[in-house]
């Protein structure tokens, strides 16, 4: 049975030449990278360019990396500095500078619902709010909700100390509960419904959104 290669070792035998370790390096993260713009961006096409424009940054970056950093946490960093190009584009007011930990996704020019289709309306209400918090917020909580990682693994992943991180999961989820229950309430549904909207009712949701989708 051949033994699996590591990230680490595809990436240092795509260094050396090998193409189809980089194949396999690209395969392996495809899936989770498209998931990491998927609710971010304002329509399918973006997304698209922005997995291909991730993926070429790794390729014509990929010299450079010497393995302070996971590939992962490599791949991601990229996936972020190419986020957020495409934010400043986008951006209506142009003339402002940006700051990631107050601007949402929802305020881009053109923008439109989420290219994530869920069917039942927690769960729909849960995708929109997370276009509609603040960026650096609602990077965290869909790598939580959507990647299934840990405090500890999302900080390996960003690159940032774990009481930061938890610090934005724990700010990020008060403004997710908040904006969710307001998307709740412009819909027909019993009082009882909107009474509260609690951390385990968005795990709950996020974890069917995952079933729905395939992400298990």
């Amino acid at each position: 049975m051949l033994r699996v290669r590591s990230d680490a070792e595809l990436l240092q035998a795509w260094q050396g030449g090998d193409r189809e370790a980089g194949n396999q390096l690209v395969d392996r993260h495809f899936d989770a990278i498209t998931r990491f713009f998927r609710n971010k961006v304002c329509s399918d096409d973006d997304v698209a360019e922005l997995v291909g424009q991730t993926f070429l940054g790794c390729t014509t970056g990929k010299d450079r990396f010497r393995g302070d950093a996971s590939v992962r946490q490599y791949l991601y960093a990229i996936a972020q500095n190419v986020l957020r190009k495409y934010i400043r584009a986008r951006y209506k007011r142009h003339s402002e500078a940006l700051d990631f930990a107050s601007v949402c996704v929802q305020e881009l020019e053109a923008a439109s619902p989420s290219s994530i289709i869920a069917h039942k309306r927690e769960a729909q209400s849960l995708v929109q709010a997370l276009r509609e918090i603040p960026v650096e917020d609602q990077v965290v909580l869909e790598l939580m909700y959507f990647e299934g990682l840990s405090g500890s693994e999302l900080a390996a992943v960003l690159g940032l100390p774990e009481g930061t991180v938890r610090g934005r999961l724990a700010r990020g989820k008060q403004r997710l509960r908040e904006r969710v229950a307001l998307l709740l309430a412009r819909a027909p549904v019993h009082a009882a419904q909107l009474a509260a909207v609690t951390p385990e009712q968005l795990d709950v949701w996020a974890l069917e959104l995952r079933r729905q989708q395939g992400w298990q």
